[in-house]
């Protein structure tokens, strides 16, 4: 009769796992980040009544391409890291480059999150409201000008301002986030400084709008150097609790 050794039976040889490469384990993180920005996008979601109640209605059809858009680019993310994740088992230059990518990929997440301080060339707006005549609508507009025009981070006096962030209240009352604001309005965006000074300029555009109401004014700076060191907090869930891994 053959002789058959169960793994639990003394003797029976036993499997043995290596640990996981660096690539793997940079890249495993990549995914699960992603996966946290899917949900951050969902989750602002909710906080799209209140942008819509002060959207023009011209707007309207370009903030859901954006969206749509934006959700079917992370989802293509999510599968290619997945791919790349599975694909991860060759050389160790091969998971040194792997390591190398996924580090770059996390970075660039980080501050889409708004997670971290961040620092590079950009603009400073400074918005002056005596009046009290500038109202959410305005903030709106000139953050959805300088995304437009490739602003990489931009904070609304001292609150960065991500995906989620919402504008409310009324003139002389204004909350970004649900943190109240006053002004004057300094607004900071990190970016190429002459595309996000020009885009703000443009004829008809924000600087137009804010000039033209009474007592308003505004300045812009270009500079080489603007620091952002607010961060967003994170998101809090009501149901979504997440699964042990297997």
């Amino acid at each position: 009769m053959t002789d058959v050794r169960r793994e639990s039976e003394p003797g029976a040889p036993r499997r043995r796992f290596g640990p996981r490469p660096a690539g793997q384990a940079a890249i495993a993180v990549a995914v699960a980040l992603l996966g946290f920005l899917l949900a951050i996008q969902l989750r602002s979601q909710e906080d799209l009544a209140d942008r819509l109640a002060i959207e023009r209605e011209a707007d309207l059809g370009q903030l859901l391409s954006q969206l749509t858009s934006r959700s079917d680019q992370l989802l293509a993310d999510i599968v290619d890291l997945q791919a790349r994740l599975s694909q991860s088992t060759g050389s160790a230059e091969q998971a040194k480059a792997l390591l190398e990518s996924a580090r770059a990929e996390l970075g660039s997440l980080q501050v889409l999150l708004g997670i971290v301080p961040v620092e590079g060339e950009g603009i400073v707006m400074t918005l002056e409201d005596p009046e009290h005549t500038l109202g959410p609508d305005v903030l709106l507009d000139i953050v959805q000008e300088l995304r437009d025009a490739g602003a990489e981070a931009i904070d609304i006096s001292g609150l960065r301002v991500v995906a989620r962030t919402a504008f409310t209240g009324h003139s002389g009352d204004l909350a970004v986030g649900g943190t109240r604001v006053s002004a004057p309005y300094v607004i900071k965006a990190i970016g190429a400084s002459p595309t996000l000074a020009e885009a703000m300029r443009i004829p008809g555009g924000v600087v137009d709008a804010i000039t033209s109401l009474p007592g308003a004014s505004v300045r812009i700076e270009e500079r080489s150097s603007v620091s952002i060191l607010s961060v967003a907090p994170a998101p809090t869930f009501s149901y979504a609790q997440p699964q042990p891994r297997r």
